[in-house]
């Protein structure tokens, strides 16, 4: 069964859906103290694939469905059955309630399974172990991933109560209790989840966790609603998705009528975009942030794709000197402070003061070309040194060979999460497959010997097979805070970043971190006239 804390004063009638087709039951012996129980019988039908095989034989289905609420001490539990879930309003119950009693009952030795989220890249995992393991053996890493769901053995102390745990919003279990022993159940379950005992057996897990509680989304996003028109407010407008600068790009706003094209996204534009039509900071409502678009375009003036201007937000706001709360691609994060304090004294030392030029080029690409020729630097830009049949891999962007370290310097516009995870997993890969496949190695010798000469190639080639070679990572920012360093990027960006030095501090490689500045004009471009209407909208 799946068990539901409700929230403290919750009463019955006020957690029911307002559309629930189930009816409450009172025939019953229950020795259940205080039990009121909610169903809702099958319908009968049969499977799909009676007509499918053309089957004579009376077949039927279906899934009974139920919903006991109990009480425990001053709160109410629910214990469900089949779908019964589906009956209870989501700002109803506590949804950290399973993943707390998990963490604090399971044997941390006696571990089965995770579900995960990487919140810079938003990818979700479920690992499994065929045999009892720990976190390490399951892949968790808490200084960058989001636990979703954990599955395992309970403790030895706890097996008169449960057998073994899967928690999430709801806690799964199987247990030796009967009816008599419920109440008891559950009131050791409640206090399981009062603990903070799991700081210190699972001390990562609490690093970063999503906000899950509907209340909190809510009043946090009446905050992320708020600083749009607050000017010293930390909210960044961004693409949240891998955006290649190198080709034309510009962005419009829908929702509220068309905006003028611009060649940049800045929350700004949007502020302005809204007053234009007479939207101020006492009239925009979060639905408004969801239903209004960030449209970007091609050089055509085509649509390409389009995002709601919510899920196109960065923000943070800290009402608590232990945690900051964090919004990204739609989602919010409780980022421990002490995580954030990590983040910045491991990455902060690799900044170092910008020495390429600034950018005042059309794209990425014309950067990378034009700081080629500025510096006596060989463009590698748009290259792959990949093996034949594997993903494509760029040495770097810009090859800068003035002395007897050659350095590879990986180049990206913007500050949006996807885009420097994209360039920082970029200069980890390339660096160890340089390191560690003679077939990139041989290709990056050509590729340096077509672009520049036989000498240039032969001095790379060499430097490289040694292992002496250096990165540098250039972050192309309108930023100009450089005092800032690692605080001027995403919170998620930080860690992906931090994972990236990690692993080439492994591999021996020598690795800068600089922020260029960036002096292009993207004030805003009038449409051109012989495209009045984005195709696509």
């Amino acid at each position: 069964m799946s068990i539901y804390a409700l929230k403290s004063g919750m009463t019955v009638e006020g957690a029911l859906r307002s559309d629930h087709d189930y009816q409450e039951t009172t025939e019953h012996s229950s020795s259940i103290p205080g039990l009121r129980v909610f169903i809702k019988p099958a319908t009968q039908d049969a499977p799909w694939w009676k007509d499918y095989l053309s089957l004579d034989a009376k077949l039927l289905q279906g899934s009974n469905s139920a919903a006991a609420f109990v009480p425990s001490g001053k709160r109410l539990m629910v214990l469900t059955f089949g779908s019964g879930q589906f009956l209870l309003r989501d700002e109803a119950y506590e949804h950290d309630f399973g993943t707390r009693v998990v963490l604090n009952a399971v044997d941390p030795r006696k571990l089965k399974s995770t579900e995960t989220l990487d919140p810079d890249s938003s990818q979700r995992r479920r690992t499994q172990i065929p045999y009892d393991g720990d976190l390490a053996l399951l892949s968790f890493a808490g200084d960058a991933s989001v636990l979703k769901s954990l599955t395992g053995k309970a403790r030895p102390k706890y097996n008169d109560l449960v057998r073994s745990v899967t928690g999430s919003s709801s806690l799964r279990i199987t247990t030796p209790a009967q009816p008599e022993d419920v109440a008891k159940l559950l009131s050791r379950l409640h206090k399981l989840y009062k603990s903070d005992a799991y700081l210190k057996t699972f001390p990562g897990v609490a690093k970063i966790r999503p906000v899950t509680d509907p209340q909190t989304i809510s009043a946090l996003d009446m905050k992320l609603a708020e600083a749009i028109f607050d000017v010293t407010a930390p909210v960044v407008l961004t693409v949240p998705d891998i955006l290649d600068y190198r080709d034309e790009t510009f962005v419009q706003f829908a929702g509220q009528g068309r905006s003028d094209v611009h060649d940049d996204v800045y929350v700004k534009h949007y502020r302005e975009y809204l007053e234009s039509h007479q939207v101020d900071k006492d009239s925009l409502t979060v639905d408004g942030l969801k239903h209004d678009y960030l449209v970007l375009l091609d050089g055509d003036m085509k649509q390409r794709q389009r995002w709601s201007i919510y899920r196109s937000l960065v923000f943070e706001v800290s009402d608590n000197e232990d945690y900051t709360y964090h919004f990204s691609d739609g989602s919010w994060f409780k980022v421990a402070a002490d995580l954030l304090v990590s983040l910045r004294e491991y990455i902060d030392p690799f900044f170092i003061d910008a020495n390429l030029p600034e950018h005042k080029w059309s794209s990425e690409g014309a950067y990378n070309e034009k700081v080629s020729g500025l510096t006596k630097s060989v463009c590698l830009d748009k290259t792959n040194v990949s093996p034949k049949g594997q993903s494509a891999i760029e040495p770097c962007d810009i090859l800068r060979v003035t002395g007897d370290v050659p350095e590879f310097i990986h180049v990206k516009i913007g500050t949006s999460s996807a885009n420097l995870s994209h360039l920082f997993n970029q200069a980890a890969n390339s660096a160890e497959l340089l390191r560690t496949t003679p077939e990139a190695r041989e290709k990056l010798h050509k590729l340096v010997e077509k672009k520049s000469d036989t000498s240039t190639a032969a001095k790379v080639s060499a430097a490289v097979k040694e292992d002496r070679f250096s990165i540098a990572i250039a972050i192309v920012s309108h930023k100009r805070t450089p005092e800032k360093k690692s605080d001027n990027l995403p919170i998620f960006s930080r860690i992906s970043l931090r994972r990236a030095l990690r692993a080439l501090e492994a591999m021996r490689v020598d690795v800068g971190v600089q922020m260029v500045p960036d002096a292009t004009d993207r004030s805003g471009k009038k449409k051109p006239q012989k495209s009045r209407t984005p195709k696509g909208t």
